[in-house]
């Protein structure tokens, strides 16, 4: 056959053809060798393999479901707790008139130091599932429980709370679902804001809103809120709850709420009741400016202290009250009670600036209870009904009992510091009276202290 020139020979192209696939059999094969045969030169070794990519912007971050990279918190100026809130010696009830200090007295924001260390820093966070907090967690702008979720935060967890920089209002945390709070005495639960000297309505607080279900809160300290708790038409039960530093410490509105063991103190109002139903045991509330404010509502009070309150100790204002083994001592008044209805058992109002206790309208059972040692009088009685037995009534400034109505209050068996009943006589005060009735029948009274008045 005569070669075309130009053209290759059919034969050689063939040949090449042949001898290009082999070299790819032996290439593969001699590379399989080298990763796979038992004396193989890179088995065991790290193979660094390099590629090129489009040069792409990768896609934006989503937010992680539970957690978040920690970022410092926004530092917000707010406005200052009015002076006029803290307790002292000269406290005066706020009129409408004096509205609280604007923003302007505050000093700066940047110049209070802020918590550094957080683990978990949630953002805008809408819980819809059951969701459990532990460690330091950082809420910046509100936290959301949806009615169908449980939030549970576990023993020895710190919540901190920054405000959103777009939000008019301060960060909460809103439950409408289920809130259990699970701290222990050794290891407590703290809810606060991010400033390490946190000051009143740093941050919103915790609103149960609308919850029926169990709320329980166990050994949590919160601390610098506008509000500690806020129960609007929910239910709630604490045990070793500490509110401090708040304008409200804990405040609830057509709810029920079940307090043992705890304490408030250092607020505006210590525990607000507003046509709510309540129970405190072993509970103290203290140095408030008013201890318990109670509207329409119905309590019951036992082992109680209010103490070295600013104002009154206790502010009620129709509805119903058992108060027994309880304390009201060192506040301006120890209780006022009017258009109330109510029971006094092994209580004790002593040492009050003004009154021990000041009773208007309603009607009141006084068993076993001892009024010593008021600035002015023991007990102040106006247009009360009722009955006082057992009590000792002796060392206050003004008068052991005063009875400014027209209502004849019987007042036997009672020990008035004294068998001389002139002397006796003497420290009763009554209003001017036609009848030729007493106002107040303090006879046959008790020879000596009862026992059973505390």
């Amino acid at each position: 056959m005569i070669a075309t020139p130009g053209r290759m020979p059919f034969n050689l192209f063939s040949s090449i053809r042949v001898l290009l696939v082999c070299c790819g059999l032996l290439l593969v094969s001699g590379c399989q060798k080298l990763f796979h045969d038992q004396d193989a030169l890179l088995k065991g070794r790290t193979v660094a393999v390099s590629m090129s990519v489009q040069d792409t912007p990768p896609p934006a971050a989503q937010p992680l479901s539970a957690a978040e990279p920690a970022v410092p918190a926004a530092a917000l100026p707010l406005p200052p707790l009015d002076q006029r809130l803290l307790p002292n010696q000269q406290s005066v009830p706020l009129k409408s008139s004096q509205p609280l200090a604007g923003g302007s007295e505050r000093p700066a924001a940047a110049a209070r130091q802020q918590f550094a260390e957080t683990a978990t820093v949630l953002i805008g966070r809408v819980v819809t599932e059951d969701l459990v907090l532990r460690g330091t967690v950082l809420v910046r702008g509100s936290l959301i429980v949806a009615s169908q979720a449980t939030l549970r935060i576990e023993a020895g967890t710190t919540v901190r709370f920054a405000a959103d920089p777009a939000a008019l209002q301060p960060a909460r945390l809103v439950v409408q679902g289920r809130l259990v709070v699970s701290g222990t005495a050794l290891q407590p639960v703290v809810l606060g804001s991010v400033y390490q000297q946190s000051e009143p309505g740093d941050w919103g607080g915790v609103v149960l809103l609308g919850s029926e279900k169990k709320n329980s809160i166990e050994h949590c300290r919160i601390e610098g809120a506008q509000t500690g708790i806020l129960a609007q038409y929910a239910w709630l039960s604490a045990k070793g709850l500490q509110v401090t530093g708040a304008l409200r410490g804990i405040e609830l509105h057509g709810s029920e709420g079940a307090l043992q063991g705890s304490t408030v103190s250092r607020c505006d109002i210590g525990l607000h009741l507003v046509d709510s139903e309540a129970e405190l045991r072993d509970s103290t509330i203290r140095e408030n400016r008013q201890g318990i404010v109670a509207r329409r509502s119905s309590a019951s009070l036992s082992n109680v202290t209010v103490s070295a309150n600013a104002q009154e100790g206790i502010e009620w204002l129709q509805g119903r009250y058992r108060i027994s083994g309880s304390v009201m001592a060192g506040n301006r008044t120890g209780a006022r009670f009017t258009g109330a209805d109510g029971h006094l058992t092994l209580c004790r109002f002593h040492d009050n600036r003004a009154h021990g206790a000041e009773l208007v309208e309603g009607q009141v059972r006084i068993r076993n209870s001892s009024f010593r040692n008021n600035g002015r009088v023991g007990l102040v009685l106006e247009q009360v009904q009722g009955m006082m037995t057992g009590s000792a009534l002796h060392d206050n400034q003004a008068a052991n009992l005063e009875n400014r109505g027209q209502e004849p209050f019987p007042a036997l068996l009672n020990w008035w510091g004294s068998t001389d009943q002139q002397r006796i006589a003497a420290g009763i005060l009554t209003a001017p009276r036609q009848d030729v009735l007493p106002l107040v029948l303090f006879v046959p009274f008790l020879k000596e202290r009862p026992v059973t008045a505390p």
